[in-house]
């Protein structure tokens, strides 16, 4: 049985936070906090919705910190608990971490790759309304309420079939479809009704893993124009030019944020009813769009 429902949250590392929070105010439009952390170290919490935070960006090195993923309640992590540790895989529970998060319960564990996991339950919310500085509405619930999660993120791998079989076979994420460059194969996979919440693609040998970009899914395609202009306008790198995805149908843009992460920024992404989906296998990632040729 599949546990994990959403992709809950984020932590990224950066050098220069002054750099990240004006990025994540006025380009992404995200409510930012600034303060220090419980090990006092200085840490902008990125708010999208009622959740007090969904991205914490921590001073320290340019890298993906942590992947936090959702379980709905206490039954649901004491059993995919177990799942991993009659997989072998270690875990711990850290009361003191859950405090720092804001969650009721956690536990740490990590990937094939050595990626940082932590599996949680309980998040902290406000009562506040989210507003955000550029006036946009991030797309967390889709149209029945349900959790979709922050958006998705693409971990980057040497030993991409050990990735993928640990996430379906362990985690009981679903696979969604395939795009195949040939010989390149990515895969993506969903937890919800999101298209994906995580895909994986091949790295080079030799080549530490690493998160290629997050996505932020937003409403309407007048707020991922807007975004656009204030990238250009601010000669902040641009990665893939405006375009349509083929098998999510996301129209969205990529630029590189203040730690070199990449940021896809995009509208009208594709749901999934599980009952209805087929698997396919695209031969192309775009069916327009997305030049990565003439990008600064």
């Amino acid at each position: 049985m599949p546990y994990v429902n959403a992709l809950g949250y984020i932590g990224i590392g950066a050098k220069d936070l002054d750099a990240w929070q004006t990025f994540a105010t006025e380009i992404l439009g995200l409510q930012v906090t600034r303060a220090a952390d419980a090990e006092n170290v200085d840490t902008l919490f990125l708010r999208m919705d009622a959740r007090h935070h969904r991205i914490a960006v921590r001073a320290g090195e340019d890298e993906l910190s942590y992947v936090g993923w959702e379980v709905a309640d206490e039954a649901h992590l004491d059993a995919q608990v177990r799942e991993l540790e009659s997989a072998g895989v270690t875990v711990k529970e850290n009361p003191q971490l859950a405090d720092v998060r804001g969650v009721r319960r956690l536990v740490q564990f990590e990937d094939p790759a050595g990626f940082r996991l932590e599996l949680f339950y309980g998040a902290a919310t406000v009562s506040d309304p989210f507003v955000s500085p550029t006036g946009v509405r991030f797309i967390t619930e889709d149209p029945e309420g349900r959790d979709l999660g922050l958006g998705h993120i693409v971990l980057v791998a040497p030993d991409t079939e050990k990735m993928v079989d640990f996430y379906l076979h362990t985690l009981g994420f679903k696979v969604s479809d395939y795009i195949t460059f040939n010989p390149v194969v990515l895969t993506f996979t969903h937890v919800n009704p999101r298209h994906h919440s995580l895909a994986f693609g091949p790295a080079s040998g030799g080549t530490k893993p690493f998160m290629d970009h997050f996505m932020l899914e937003v409403e309407g395609i007048d707020a991922v124009g807007r975004a656009l202009d204030q990238v250009r306008a601010r000669e902040i790198s641009l990665t893939a030019t405006l375009g349509r995805h083929t098998n999510d149908g996301m129209l969205s843009f990529y630029m590189k944020s203040p730690s070199g992460i990449g940021v896809e920024y995009g509208t009208e992404g594709k749901l999934i009813d599980d009952d209805a989906w087929t698997v396919t296998n695209w031969n192309t990632a775009a069916f327009w769009g997305h030049d990565r040729s003439h990008t600064h």
